[in-house]
């Protein structure tokens, strides 16, 4: 309940609070054993996207300082992106599996699993625990600055610029990627999306009932682009080092699996995707203000 900004608060004060959970979050996540770093380093890295989405919700009060955090947040990510690229890869894998069941059954394609299962693996003790310890040095200093925030703004002024840029560019990076469905137009609207699904998760406070449903269908369009992007990024590893998959003939059976999966995930997303973004910016903003008042007029509900 810590990553909200609940409308009967002070507004600056509670997106305080919740750039300091997610970074108390993140901290924690990097603390586990070495045996569960994998998924910590899974969870940092969520923590760092939500803080990110946070930051862009009140963008324009920020101003330079905007561009200084959200810089600062994005390498603690790259810092630990290698490692989990190569777990999602895996995850993508297992998921062909569970529908081609027979073909990945064979031991060559057993084999292939391990090659990349041993991609995976963090090397405890090599440079991931180096990265992680200059990323929990620069999580505390960042969690130092957040005081100085300048959050200039009462209610939901502070978030209204912030919460329209985004859901406008998620309109415009939906077009785009249904004219030229690129592995990198997908990709933007797909940190479109996930901006708008944290973004309700924020403001779900206002209408508990309604916001649910809206993070559930933003998460479900979200996961359908991040996992086509996880089957690009091993159709681009497959061409790069085939040799990772086994024989000719076995890589273009993949291949042809992968794009034939990708088709259905996008297609599943641009319907989901229309729907989420058929409403003008500037509706959206006057409707969700009007969540905003009521809840706030409404003492003890929420």
């Amino acid at each position: 309940m810590a990553y909200r900004i609940r409308p009967r608060r002070n507004a600056a004060k509670e997106v305080r609070k919740a750039a300091l959970d997610r970074i108390s979050e993140a901290m924690r996540a990097l603390a586990l054993p070495a045996a569960e770093r994998a998924e910590g380093v899974h969870q940092a890295r969520k923590r760092f996207k939500e803080l990110r989405a946070l930051l862009r919700l009140v963008r324009e009060p920020l101003g330079a300082t905007f561009v200084r955090e959200n810089r600062c947040v994005r390498d603690l990510g790259r810092a630990l992106a290698e490692s989990r690229e190569a777990a999602a890869m895996l995850e993508s894998w297992d998921a062909l599996a569970e529908v081609h069941h027979g073909f990945f059954a064979r031991d060559p394609l057993q084999q292939a699993r391990q090659r990349l299962a041993q991609r995976a693996e963090p090397v405890v003790g090599g440079s991931l625990e180096t990265d992680i310890e200059q990323v929990l040095l620069r999580l505390r200093e960042l969690a130092v600055r957040v005081d100085d925030w300048p959050l200039d703004g009462k209610g939901f002024a502070l978030l209204e610029a912030g919460l329209g840029r985004s859901y406008r560019e998620g309109r415009r990076d939906l077009a785009r990627a249904q004219r030229e469905p690129s592995d990198e137009c997908l990709h933007e609207w797909r940190k479109r999306v996930k901006d708008q699904w944290y973004h309700s998760q924020l403001l779900a406070s206002c209408w508990p009932g309604m916001f649910d449903c809206r993070c559930r269908l933003l998460k479900r369009l979200a996961d359908d682009l991040g996992d086509d992007h996880d089957l690009a990024m091993m159709h681009r590893l497959l061409e790069t080092e085939p040799a990772l998959f086994g024989e000719p003939a076995t890589c273009e059976r993949i291949a042809s699996l992968i794009e034939a999966r990708r088709a259905e995930l996008q297609a599943s997303a641009f319907a989901g995707g229309w729907r989420l973004y058929a409403e003008p910016p500037k509706a959206l903003v006057v409707r969700i203000e009007a969540y905003w008042r009521i809840a706030r007029a409404e003492r003890g509900c929420f």
